[in-house]
């Protein structure tokens, strides 16, 4: 089955389940969450090492914590008080199987585990998904410098930020940090309008953020910290949807592609990956979009419009992808399209 073939037969599934009442986007979601459960209840991924009385205050949320297997584990160590634990995880990628950290928000305590784990593994591209505060809370400690202010120390982390570039609903900050006698430039990707358990009021920022994040790093051969406050719905929103951009953009998507699998296997490597409410009254219909989406319903939208993004600056192959998801924007019937369309070759 050739990739046309493939993304018709993937959107024709995505349109069925907003007309089937039983088997509708959200009903996934939900049985994402009772797998969720039983991981948890049968202890089919231990998180013994987050259990530990030494470790539990190193936990922003009780519920979110690593599993054992695919826990980052820390052996830069810089004081007798340093263990090799962090609250994050290793999420595989489409090239590598560790194309991704997913952690917390740093607290006030571990900012200093935060930074060790971003020197040891080279990580040189943060995505942040949340807000300092929000809804008057604190939901992740500041761990970066602002442009323009004296150098942050963070034991023997300084961090100073060279440059700041706001994009409207993202700000690009290019830090510099020095340890020891060593020095890094790492970019943090901060998305600013983004509430929690909720959903962003734009599809193109995301866009926009991920695209600079791969000229940024477009392999997968150190990880890319993605982090919200908990480190797990925002944060797996971001990764998921990056990595079905690369298999679109590849053009290498499986005959078998399913979102609903990839982020089953995502949650098998930190638990309530792409966590989200399901709104009563789910998806109504296939003819229009419901009254109050739900936060599966747009994730499904972004991966219907992902290759919008794949320009041929970025990758020249998936032009046919980008010509298909703009009739999609636009409201065009883009199954009779592709399938009248002789000019459209496909991969």
């Amino acid at each position: 089955m050739d990739q046309k073939e493939i993304l018709l037969k993937f959107l024709n599934v995505v349109k069925s389940k907003r007309c089937d009442k039983q088997e509708n986007i959200a009903g996934e979601f939900l049985r994402l969450k009772r797998q969720s459960t039983k991981f948890r209840n049968d202890k089919i991924y231990l998180s013994s090492s987050a259990d530990k009385q030494e470790n539990v205050k190193k936990n922003r949320y009780k519920d979110i914590v690593p599993f054992d297997h695919s826990r980052v584990k820390l052996s830069l160590i810089i004081s007798d008080n340093d263990s090799d634990y962090i609250n994050g995880n290793f999420i595989k990628g489409v090239y590598g199987p560790q194309a991704y950290i997913a952690t917390q928000g740093p607290l006030p305590h571990t900012v200093m585990d935060f930074w060790r784990m971003l020197w040891e593994y080279n990580v040189s591209v943060i995505i942040m998904a949340c807000r300092e505060f929000e809804m008057g809370r604190k939901k992740c400690e500041r761990y970066w410098a602002y442009s323009g202010e004296d150098p942050c120390h963070y034991g023997p982390f300084s961090v100073t930020c060279e440059k700041e570039t706001n994009k409207s609903e993202y700000i690009v900050r290019i830090l510099k940090v020095q340890f020891q006698s060593m020095c890094r430039t790492v970019h943090q990707l901060h998305y600013m309008n983004w509430a929690d358990h909720d959903v962003p009021s734009s599809i193109d920022p995301i866009l926009d953020m991920i695209t600079d994040m791969r000229l940024l790093q477009h392999h997968d051969d150190i990880p890319i910290c993605i982090h919200c406050s908990a480190g797990c719905g925002r944060t797996g929103v971001i990764c998921a949807i990056d990595y079905t951009w690369k298999l679109l953009k590849d053009g290498i998507i499986p005959e078998n592609f399913h979102v609903y699998n990839l982020i089953q296997e995502m949650r098998t490597q930190r638990p309530s990956i792409v966590q989200t409410k399901v709104i009563a009254g789910g998806l109504h219909s296939s003819s229009s979009r419901p009254t109050c989406p739900s936060p599966s319903f747009w994730f499904y939208q972004w991966i219907n419009l992902l290759s919008l993004r794949c320009t041929p600056r970025l990758h020249p192959q998936p032009l046919h992808i980008l010509i298909y998801l703009l009739t999609l924007r636009c409201g065009v019937n883009c199954h009779a399209f592709l399938k009248n369309n002789k000019c459209v070759k496909l991969k």
